[in-house]
């Protein structure tokens, strides 16, 4: 990939702060590409003055849980943590969601408006640059999002309504929509904005050059990712000059690196590696309750699963309340909902009591007197502690004749077969990546998602009304009713809402945990 001059002159400037390059050979190199000995020695004077100002200082080694494997914010690899989590510090989104009210905060945008049942404007931040200096414009936020709907990756149904999209001046960006779409703003937490001029070629996402608190400045694949501060970035400069992400997705590599002090900070650690880690005074824990669960659908394209009694017989075969207590203690806790309590339009439902007998006999009534025999599709990894849950599901199953057979998949043939409905039951966790219901509901249980198989237009309505409505009020009863027709109609087993642990040496400070799971460390600083 041919990378342009000021590109290269920053990814330089980086190597003489970290002392892995010289003045005399920065000034040179820069002579090559055209700048003159006393341009070169104004960038290197500048430059040092700007961090020092800045106040950055340090870096931060970060072990990621699951391997990065694009950079790309727009297509398959969107909703991908590890992809997420980098380009929030490269990049940039529209909005935010303050992980501490809840709220909708600016970003890129300054403002947004709904100025008719159709139509929404954002203003753009005036004075914000990319990394090589030019200025971020309507114009990079249109091609953002027209490139989402291209490529109708796992965000565009967020975007599903969009007719049009228009840089109506460089500050400002209109959106039309084909009905009425009050979760505009909240989808816009998601739309990280890339040069226009570039964001539509792939190589550009080897080495993207975004408007975020760093920039990039290497990636070595499958082993770590460098990106350096921003000292002049229009939200102040970061409290760390430097992050490392390595692709550590090994546990106990992760632990044995956190107690040698190889990395400063993983999460996603199974509960039994928590209590020796709290006993290293070296080490903090930071834990918060957040958007992930896990959840076991039913194929209902498939009999016996057409028929709800059976889907409530293996629920209520279920011993939710022991499994937590036993197998998630620290990272786990019993769902209340189809949705985390943490999410925007949570509303908590009857739990499916632990009922042997009664699962029996539910199947009994389905003309199941000697029980079934069916199979469950996974991957490895998904979750904590993802295949004991699943031997202990199998034992309580089988317990009232509900035979099932291990089909552990690797990942590519399992989201294939997932995407086809080729299954009779699938267990894994999902992220409300946006903390809003609609991220979940309606991307995944309407009749035109077609995710499970379940079909029921009065939840279609509801979804598509919670969709149309900016009242948040309003949304919050649709998205009660919502709740209630999945948990009732048990489209999926909801057992278990997740908490994440963040393990982190204790030189880090004013690190907040995210919900989300998409920490950022902006604001984070490091005691040297």
């Amino acid at each position: 990939m041919n990378r342009e001059p000021s590109f290269v002159v920053n990814e330089l400037l980086g190597r003489v702060n970290r002392g892995e390059l010289s003045r005399r050979t920065f000034v040179k190199a820069a002579g090559i590409l055209g700048l003159s000995a006393g341009m070169s020695q104004m960038l290197l004077d500048g430059r040092a003055q700007a961090m020092q100002d800045s106040g950055a200082t340090g870096e931060l080694v970060i072990a990621l849980p699951r391997s990065l494997i694009s950079l790309d914010p727009h297509g398959a690899q969107s909703v991908e943590e590890a992809t997420a989590i980098v380009n929030a510090h490269l990049l940039d989104t529209l909005t935010y969601r303050d992980v501490e009210t809840g709220e909708i905060q600016p970003r890129i945008a300054t403002a947004w408006e709904q100025v008719d049942d159709l139509t929404w404007t954002f203003t753009i931040r005036e004075g914000i640059t990319f990394h090589d200096g030019s200025p971020v414009t309507a114009n990079d936020v249109k091609a953002s999002l027209d490139r989402v709907l291209e490529l109708a990756g796992p965000l565009a149904p967020l975007w599903a309504t969009v007719e049009s999209t228009e840089a109506t001046d460089d500050a400002t960006l209109t959106i039309k929509t084909t009905s009425p779409t009050g979760t505009v703003p909240t989808s816009a937490t998601l739309l990280f904005v890339a040069p226009a001029a570039a964001s539509t070629d792939e190589a550009f996402y080897e080495a993207p050059i975004g408007a975020g608190p760093y920039k990039f400045v290497s990636w070595t694949r499958d082993s770590e990712m460098v990106i350096e501060a921003v000292a002049d970035h229009w939200d102040g400069a970061p409290g760390i000059s430097r992050l490392i992400f390595r692709d550590i997705p090994e546990v106990a590599a992760r632990v044995t690196s956190l107690e040698t002090g190889e990395i400063d900070i993983t999460w996603a650690l199974p509960a039994d590696q928590l209590p020796t880690l709290r006993e290293n005074d070296e080490l903090n824990i930071a834990s918060t309750s957040t958007y992930a669960y896990y959840f076991i659908w039913f194929n209902a394209s498939r009999e016996p699963f057409t028929d709800v009694r059976v889907r409530k017989a293996l629920w209520h075969a279920l011993d939710i309340e022991t499994m937590a207590a036993d197998l998630l203690q620290d990272v786990g806790v019993p769902a209340t909902a189809p949705i985390p309590s943490t999410v925007f339009g949570h509303a908590p439902q009857t739990p499916y009591a632990y009922d042997p007998d009664l699962a029996k006999s539910l199947l009994a009534e389905a003309g199941y007197p000697d029980g079934i025999d069916t199979h469950i599709i996974w991957v490895a990894d998904s979750g904590p502690q993802d295949r004991e849950l699943l031997e202990v599901a199998l034992a309580y199953w089988a317990a009232v004749g509900v035979r099932v057979e291990n089909r552990e998949q690797e990942r590519a043939v399992w989201l294939e077969n997932l995407l086809a409905l080729n299954w009779d039951l699938d267990m894994q966790t999902n992220t409300v990546r946006t903390g809003d219901a609609d991220f979940t509901l309606r991307r995944l249980y309407t009749s035109a998602a077609n995710r499970t198989g379940y079909a029921n237009p009065e939840l279609d309505q509801i979804l598509l009304d919670a969709l149309a409505s900016a009242d948040q009020a309003e949304r919050a009863e649709l998205y009660a009713q919502a709740c209630q027709i999945i948990w009732d109609d048990a489209v999926g087993i909801f057992p278990f809402d997740l908490t994440e642990n963040y393990v982190h040496s204790t030189r880090l400070q004013d690190f907040q945990a995210a919900p989300n799971v998409i920490p950022i460390f902006t604001k984070t600083t490091v005691a040297e």
